[in-house]
């Protein structure tokens, strides 16, 4: 037979469509995610703060509990970025004596770059100024990234060991609760019946207690810290997986390649991890990345009302409720954790976002 007699109508879609058919399932996946730029930010960002969180407190010689009184509050102060007036170390001093500016013995040479206006309050001269807080306090040669906390303590080291303590938690419970959940839903959904009945009623009895409360209680309990906290989040917080894993069983175990399967003499076990586990993986996935910035924020939450880790370990709640006093005044001592846990959740956010579009089936073979 003469092949060249036969000549495609649309030989580059032909090509394109052979080539789609060819692909794996796990490269078009990979394909399809790596293509959203919105993905790959979040990639890059969830990357750089994980990355900061197990290397970011060995970069400078300060420990994260260790307190130094006579540097209390220090601003953020940055070798070579001072230069261009941010991060120097300075600080407005709000209503001071206005003589004593001038005075050598109270402020060091140098040390008050500037002075506002002067005001009289009942027959004083005050007046705010601008003072390098360092030279003040006789550390020229000392920098604290990002300042340091009522107790002089170093916020950069607290900072990077509070994320990583916040991502550990967030981390491990989600783990926990996914695999629960996993495997829960999956003997609800394959098996059905009364097994299905009544395993379903368990779930809906634990969504019936209050969250809060439950915390509030296991950590009264059990006492503060790390691990009491992800007990707590692994209460209650499978039953949304199971639920998604029932469903997507109660879906597939009709489907032809089931039967196939069990036709053949395939097992229970096999069928549910090697036949319909793989195909209801992908919301599982999506839901478990989605959760992680809640785990995150609960953390967070009670921690800043005290309920979570204790001093001197920090956590990004932790922080942010030592912070919230002196919003007004030094906003940095708030504004470096509030920043992180907002890249976090934003970026896990639309991580999941990312996959759930890159895990559907429905989009097999797009370009």
């Amino acid at each position: 037979m003469n092949n060249s007699k036969f000549v495609f109508a649309n030989r580059e879609a032909a090509q394109k469509s052979v080539k789609t058919a060819g692909s794996s399932r796990h490269s078009d996946i990979l394909r399809r995610l790596l293509r959203s730029k919105s993905t790959l930010s979040a990639i890059f960002c969830i990357c750089l703060i994980t990355f900061l969180a197990v290397f970011g407190p060995g970069m400078n010689r300060w420990a994260y509990n260790e307190p130094r009184t006579d540097l209390r509050y220090m601003p953020p102060r940055i070798a070579g970025v001072e230069r261009f007036g941010i991060f120097d170390g300075s600080r407005i001093l709000k209503r001071r004596r206005a003589a004593n500016l001038n005075d050598t013995s109270v402020y060091p040479a140098g040390s008050v770059l500037r002075v506002y206006p002067v005001f009289i309050e009942h027959g004083v001269e005050l007046a705010d100024a601008k003072v390098d807080v360092y030279l003040l306090n006789e550390a020229k040669n000392t920098y604290f990234w990002f300042g340091t906390d009522y107790l002089g303590r170093d916020l950069w080291t607290r900072l990077w060991m509070g994320t990583r303590l916040s991502l550990f938690i967030a981390l491990t419970s989600v783990f926990f609760n996914t695999v629960i959940g996993t495997v829960y839903g999956a003997v609800c959904g394959y098996y059905g019946g009364k097994t299905d009945l009544l395993l379903m009623r368990v779930t809906e009895i634990l969504d019936s207690l209050p969250q809060i409360v439950l915390f509030t209680l296991l950590i009264i309990i059990i006492g503060p810290g790390a691990w009491p906290i992800i007990a707590a989040l692994c209460i209650r917080g499978w039953t949304g997986t199971a639920r998604l894993v029932r469903a997507q069983f109660l879906r597939y175990k009709g489907f032809e390649f089931v039967l196939a399967a069990r036709t053949i003499g395939a097992g229970d076990l096999r069928i549910i991890t090697a036949h319909i586990l793989p195909n209801a993986i992908g919301p599982v996935v999506t839901r478990a990345m989605a959760a992680i910035p809640g785990a995150i924020f609960i953390e967070s939450f009670l921690a800043y009302l005290g309920l979570g880790v204790q001093a001197p370990e920090p956590s990004l709640g932790v922080l942010l409720a030592d912070g919230r006093q002196l919003l007004t005044e030094m906003p940095y001592q708030t504004f470096f954790p509030a920043l992180v846990i907002s890249v976090l959740m934003i970026s896990f956010n639309m991580l999941s976002i990312g996959l759930r579009e890159a895990l559907d089936p429905t989009r097999r073979g797009e370009s």
